[in-house]
């Protein structure tokens, strides 16, 4: 393990973190003057622990980032951004375990709260909600990678840990011009979506936080209740639209960009998505109309919004699904299970790992029908590896014990067996609201410290998808005759 190398980044990393902390300084400095200390003392301590990392960091501006150090930097980057993005709301007088859950909830995109009302909250510690939520969502490794001087392809690992999947894709040969074409097609569809809000009678500020929260398929609202107290039609429709978008491959719309729309037409992970997503609209709308829960016109638009919300992993919610009949809400926790398409701000194990699973496991039921048959798994016409599908298999194992024993951790705060299974649910896939006291116009106040603590490690883990985290976790990954 080269150690300067690694703190080395982190300290670049954390000075890119201190340039973000001055968006709320500014806002702070503009609208309310009494907020200016909690975000100037944020900046001296991210400064701080910048310029330290940096001194015991290796000088070289030229290095080799081995998968190994990668590794390092993704895990710890990422928790130490969750950890100095809490001071603000430290220094605001939340509690400790509150002000990290609160940080994490916002960068891993899971937009959950234990804050029961905003009132108390400044517009610039609101627009530190906002942000964290933002550039969680295209990730802060990818910004990083951005700004970072050009690395061998150990920063393949970087790019590929924020844009999982199981197909990983580039959309250019270079891994910092990739990164930077994301960044700027997941900027401008935050603009676009800010000017359609605002066309439709929203608030700029409002407008703001919607789109960010939208395009980071987050949730984070103003209103505990989400979107329910808007009570329009126009905002659901163009918050469906950027749901889809955010939670598809991005890969694809440098395609459609440059025109290439054969290779958007050969993309199936996309169509699998957007099928499933029917399906389930469908169903829920059936659900609710038979069950005399709502009229014809009314399911189909709850069934069709919460459908791409909760499948997007957004979380945002028209109505109180909470108390909707139980076929349609067990259809939304499959939903936050399987998630968005790789290559996309959704969380949850992603529709590409769900359709090779289901094709090798059909794969399996032919040859044990007839064993001399040769059968090869393809996804979008190329032929999987053995070696993906093997990967695909042992995370999906890994992502069921991890949430049997957060869900049992969470069970012993005294939470019933189903609500619990809804809470690890929801947090591992970054979905956000989930069931009974954790229901959509709900917070998280509710849950003891001790199950915050569950529910953080639970939106980590999901956000770094399980393996990065329980790596760097193990004693020997640290040790430096391992050299890998």
């Amino acid at each position: 393990m080269n150690y300067k190398l690694v703190l080395r980044l982190l300290g670049l990393l954390t000075k890119a973190f201190s340039v973000i902390v001055l968006v709320p300084l500014l806002i702070s400095l503009a609208v309310d003057h009494e907020h200016i200390i909690v975000f100037l003392e944020t900046l001296l301590i991210s400064v701080g622990v910048s310029r330290l990392f940096l001194y015991y960091g290796t000088k070289k501006t030229t290095y080799r980032l081995r998968i190994r150090e990668a590794m390092a930097i993704v895990g710890c980057g990422w928790m130490l951004v969750c950890f100095l993005g809490a001071l603000p709301y430290l220094f605001n007088g939340m509690g400790l375990i509150d002000s990290v859950f609160e940080s994490v909830s916002g960068f891993t995109t899971t937009g959950v709260t234990t804050v029961r009302s905003f009132s108390e909250f400044s517009n610039s510690l609101l627009a530190w909600r906002c942000l964290t939520h933002w550039f969680g969502g295209i990730g802060v490794i990818m910004l990083f990678i951005v700004i970072m001087p050009q690395m061998n392809s150990g920063a393949g690992y970087l790019f590929n840990a924020e844009l999982p999947g199981a197909v990983a894709e580039r959309t250019l040969p270079r891994i910092k011009e990739s990164a930077a074409l994301i960044v700027g097609i997941y900027t401008g569809l935050t603009v676009i979506e800010i000017i359609l809000l605002m066309l439709g009678g929203v608030g700029f500020y409002q407008a703001i936080n919607l789109a960010l929260a939208t395009m980071a398929t987050g949730g984070f609202s103003f209103y505990h209740d989400s979107l329910i107290s808007f009570h329009s039609i126009y905002i659901e429709i163009v918050c469906i639209a950027f749901m889809l978008i955010a939670s598809m491959n991005f890969s694809l719309y440098y395609k459609i960009f440059r025109g290439d729309w054969e290779a958007f037409k050969n993309d199936t992970e996309h169509r699998y998505y957007l099928g499933m997503l029917a399906v389930a609209a469908t169903a829920i709308a059936f659900d609710l109309y038979n069950a005399g829960y709502m009229n014809f016109t009314d399911s189909l638009r709850h069934g069709l919004f919460q459908a791409i919300s909760i499948g997007s992993t957004t979380g945002f919610a028209s109505d109180d699904f909470n108390n909707w009949p139980s076929f349609s809400r067990y259809v939304l926790l499959i939903l936050m299970f399987i998630g968005g398409c790789s290559g996309s701000t959704a969380g949850g194990m992603k529709v590409s790992r769900v359709v090779i699973l289901l094709k090798a496991s059909w794969a399996e039921l032919l040859r044990t029908l007839h064993p001399r048959i040769v059968y090869s798994l393809k996804m979008g016409g190329q032929v999987i590896d053995p070696a993906i599908i093997g990967n695909i298999t042992r995370f999906f194992f890994l992502y069921i014990i991890v949430f049997m024993v957060l869900t049992i951790a969470i069970s012993l705060t005294g939470i019933s067996i189903m609500e619990s299974i809804g809470i690890i649910a929801t947090c591992l896939s970054s979905a956000g609201p989930a069931f009974g006291i954790v229901g959509p116009t709900s917070t998280y106040s509710e849950i003891s410290t001790f199950g915050r603590i569950i529910t953080i490690c639970a939106m980590l883990l999901g956000r770094l998808e399980i393996f990065t985290l329980l790596v760097i976790m193990r004693p020997d990954f640290w040790r430096n005759k391992q050299n890998w």
